[in-house]
């Protein structure tokens, strides 16, 4: 839709192209009609610029409520990870205190049964040299009786 400038600008233009190029005037009024076309479906009017900024506008807006969403999903799932992380944590503090308890234990056990086994291979060895004096003497007593025996 041309408004009143637009045709006065369309006109004035056809007058300055017939008075100062010569033109025929039905030969100027078709340019200045094309020019005129030309300009108003490529420019960019001023409710068009209004138009497209409220459209960003409006764009930015969803993109900053998107972008909350997903600050707010991360901070979650930062919450959520800290949270799983502090309870493996938790669970290996336990896990390693239940294993160093049971290693100590074991530990114990160990050393007691080595005490146990070399309290009994010292027994074994004082019964072991008790034989063998046992033995000695009474082999020195069968020579002894052989020798008084023999001639």
């Amino acid at each position: 839709m041309e408004t009143m400038d637009d045709a006065l600008d369309t006109l004035s233009t056809a007058r300055r192209l017939e008075q100062e190029y010569g033109m025929d005037a039905r030969a100027a009024e078709g340019v200045a009609v094309a020019i005129h076309e030309h300009m108003t479906e490529n420019l960019a009017t001023k409710q068009d610029l209004h138009l497209l900024g409220s459209q960003l506008r409006g764009e930015m807006q969803s993109l900053r409520g998107d972008m909350e969403g997903l600050r707010a999903d991360m901070t979650t799932e930062s919450q959520t990870l800290r949270a799983d992380m502090e309870g493996l944590r938790a669970d290996m503090t336990t896990e390693s205190q239940t294993l160093r308890a049971d290693m100590t234990t074991e530990s114990q056990t160990l050393r007691a049964a080595m005490e146990g086994l070399r309290a009994d291979v010292a027994t074994e060895f004082k019964t072991l040299y008790r034989h063998l004096w046992v033995m000695q003497v009474g082999f020195a007593a069968l020579i002894v009786t052989l020798m008084k025996l023999l001639p």
